[in-house]
């Protein structure tokens, strides 16, 4: 098992607030996070389609990383290779990818079928906010 970066480059993740997130019941999950200063600030939501896990940990960075079960990188997305939430999950004709993902005082692990930025802001709100102003304007 290998933990790498993935082919799908989006804005860095900012080191100050905790995602947002929302799933369907069509298996599609929204998470929206801070974008670090460096990429411009403000925030951008996720769309994780064909979700069939997902699961939030409290882990504080870069303290409590050191425990993960899975590979992580410090505030990054890494793709993890190899390792049986895959096997598990994926088929010849849905195959599926496993993603660790680190914020401040959080980890998530996704196992889903494809992801794409759905939308960016620059206003100044905390992900919360960015995530209820895209879904009542998109759904």
């Amino acid at each position: 098992m290998e933990g790498r970066p993935p082919d799908e480059s989006f804005p860095q993740i900012g080191t100050i607030e905790d995602p947002a997130y929302f799933k369907d019941c069509h298996r599609n999950l929204l998470l929206c996070y801070d974008i670090a200063p460096v990429d411009g600030g403000g925030n951008v939501v996720l769309e994780f389609r064909d979700v069939v896990y997902f699961e939030e940990n409290p882990n504080n960075a870069p303290e409590g990383l050191c425990h993960a079960k899975y590979p992580v990188r410090l505030w990054d997305f890494t793709e993890v290779v190899g390792s049986d939430r895959t096997d598990r999950w994926s088929t010849q004709y849905f195959p599926r990818r496993f993603w660790t993902i680190s914020f401040n005082d959080s980890m998530v692990e996704v196992v889903f079928s494809s992801v794409r930025q759905v939308h960016l802001t620059r206003e100044p709100i905390d992900p919360d906010a960015a995530l209820l102003e895209y879904l009542c304007a998109h759904r």
